[in-house]
């Protein structure tokens, strides 16, 4: 496979060279009448099909392609590529494009097919049509195809031969020899056929992939990563990769992000929109976000007892040095909370104060002690206090070492003055895997020549979306999580209960519940299993809310037998919109191995949002 892949980046790059010398020369054919295309289906067929012709890569071994009319299946002639040596000077693969001028119409086929043997056993890199020195709109490639020293038929299905109704790319090849000695490849029969044996089986776009990108207006995404899997007369199946415009996409919301017929997609303007396509009439796998959904406030981050300054920071550590450093005017340091209140009633929190003259970009970094891990998420927020509303706040990331040049940034706009909000950074691909980035710098009112004007601001809570908001194992005696899956990333796991219902928004994943009818407590819950001794302590932890609509309720939570008599230690708690961390402490008046952690909601109708949930045995 590592092979495939790294001859595919050079072939690619063949077409894209003799492109630049012809994309100045295109006729204009806005102003011509409709033609129709000849339906030829054959390619070659002993000879060269009607106004075929090959040309070879000017990269590739030129003299590699030959007829040969000696060696054929059922025939008199084939085609025949001299493989070289990987070393040879005058080129070392042999490749090229078969074309007609003008084009086909192919709409009445389904597949490309072809018999093909070597002289001894190889993978063929790229085999494919589609591809002709004007374009690749609906290129289509098979990687990989194993052909041995017998006959065999091969199959390259149509992803939606309605589309190809002027195609000029009959056939393409670019092979290098697996162990780099030189061999012979024969090709024969090639043609277009519509076989009802060619059963489309599924389909995909950027690689099967929920994927997410920012709505910064103004942006371009290309769809890419397009693949199509249909099973064969010969029962196999088979994976080819196909060109983006070959499927039909849709945009959510137009106003925030536009998708061509060739999958390039426009960010137009700020919101949130779902790009989905589907090819044949059938949804693909595969979709892009364009934007986010508003987050709950994440919850406080708990650093007190941390070890190391490490992700989530939230500066309450009176035992840590935490590495701040303000630059080019910034007065930056670890403060009370001057407004502990709202989404952020925490102690301890940053301020930094943008000097009289000091430079636009005046900031404040923080060097961390161990790089920032994003496995469970590639969204950062951070908690921010400002006089000014409507403000950009830039936080970057780089690594100590290298500085700069690995420095990846977003610029997020403060809405509220005088009060502490959540603002939202999503990185998601933007993170470069190999970089360790262990620096944090957060730049406020980061508007070009605008110089500093003696504003003070704060910030606090560093954060992964859908991580342990406790750093260091806060808040529950210290000791292990008696609970697996509490942050609910696990699907559906260990949980039970008619009220266990896993949701993710924005990289981060809860239990979702939602009652329609009042009741009993009881009658609608969420449980896990758990051991539980009689006499001893227990911290039970989690971050809970309801949504605006129901405003306020309650829920029982606790734990308790998961067996009659179902006795069970519980607290009431109550529920605002606003994301808040509780932490209660029972001693456990019963004992039995089939114990259980509870949340019981039955009671009142209404939404219920649980996250983060850890027993500690104190």
């Amino acid at each position: 496979m590592k092979k495939i892949l790294s001859k595919r980046t050079l072939v690619y790059l063949l077409p894209a060279v003799l492109l630049a010398f012809i994309v100045g020369c295109q006729p204009d054919d806005n102003n011509l009448p409709e033609a129709s295309f000849p339906d030829i289906a054959e390619v070659f067929l002993d000879v060269f099909s009607p106004g075929l012709q090959y040309d070879a890569f000017g990269t590739s071994n030129v003299t590699a392609f030959d007829v040969d009319n000696d060696v054929a299946y059922q025939s008199s002639a084939s085609l025949r590529f001299d493989v070289p040596n990987t070393s040879d000077p005058n080129g070392g693969f042999a490749g090229g494009v078969f074309t007609v001028e003008g084009g086909r119409n192919l709409t009445a086929y389904n597949v490309l097919t072809f018999y093909a043997k070597a002289s001894k056993g190889e993978n063929v890199d790229i085999i494919g049509f589609g591809l002709t020195f004007q374009g690749e709109r609906y290129r289509t490639d098979a990687l990989g195809l194993q052909v041995g020293t017998d006959w065999q038929q091969y199959f390259i299905p149509i992803p939606n031969g309605a589309k190809l109704d002027r195609e000029g790319g009959m056939l393409w090849l670019a092979e290098a020899a697996d162990d780099g000695s030189s061999y012979q490849l024969w090709i024969d029969e090639v043609k277009f056929e519509n076989l009802n044996t060619i059963i489309q089986e599924s389909a995909a776009i950027l690689e099967g992939q929920d994927q997410v990108i920012s709505d910064n207006v103004g942006d371009t995404f290309a769809i890419t990563d397009a693949s199509v899997t249909s099973n064969l007369p010969n029962g196999l199946r088979q994976t080819v990769s196909a060109a983006p415009a070959y499927f039909e996409y849709t945009s959510s919301n137009e106003a925030v992000a536009t998708v061509d017929e060739t999958g390039l997609v426009t960010v137009v303007g700020e919101g949130l929109a779902f790009i989905t396509a589907t090819l044949n009439g059938a949804v693909v796998q595969g979709s892009l976000q364009v934007g986010m959904e508003d987050l709950p406030p994440s919850p406080n981050v708990d650093d007190s007892n941390a070890d190391a300054v490490s992700m989530p920071v939230g500066f309450e550590s009176t035992t840590l040095n935490y590495d701040l450093q303000g630059f080019e005017g910034a007065d930056s340091a670890i403060e009370d909370n001057p407004d502990p209140s709202g989404i952020n009633p925490t102690g301890r929190v940053v301020r930094t104060t943008k000097t009289n003259g000091a430079q636009f970009f005046a900031g404040t970094l923080l060097n961390l002690e161990e790089p920032i891990d994003f496995s469970t998420s590639e969204i950062f927020t951070m908690k921010t206090w400002s006089p000014k509303a409507d403000i950009p706040v830039r936080l970057a990331l780089e690594n100590q070492a290298i500085g700069g040049d690995s420095q990846i940034f977003i610029d997020v706009n403060t809405t509220v003055t005088d009060q502490w909000e959540e603002l939202v950074y999503n990185f998601t691909g933007q993170i470069d895997s190999s970089i360790a980035y262990d620096r944090v710098i957060v730049f406020f009112e980061f508007i070009p020549e605008l110089a500093g004007d003696g504003s003070t601001y704060y910030y606090d809570d560093l954060y992964i979306a859908g991580s342990d908001p406790v750093n260091g194992g806060g808040g529950g005696g210290g000791g292990d999580n008696l609970l697996s899956n509490g942050d609910f990333e696990g699907g559906d796991t260990d949980w039970f209960g008619n009220a266990f219902n896993i949701q993710c928004d924005g990289g981060n994943c809860f239990n979702f519940a939602e009652i329609l009818v009042a009741g009993n407590p009881f009658d609608v819950n969420l449980s896990q299993s758990v051991e539980i001794v009689q006499g001893e302590s227990y911290t039970l932890k989690f971050d809970a809310s309801t949504d605006p609509v129901t405003a306020n309720r309650t829920i029982l939570a606790g734990i308790g037998l998961n067996e009659a008599p179902f006795t069970a230690d519980t607290e009431v708690v109550n529920l605002t919109d606003t994301t808040q961390t509780f932490e209660f402490t029972f001693t456990a008046s019963f004992g039995l191995p089939n114990s259980r952690v509870l949340f019981d909601m039955g009671a009142e109708t209404g939404v219920v949002v649980i996250d983060n949930v850890s027993l500690v045995q104190n």
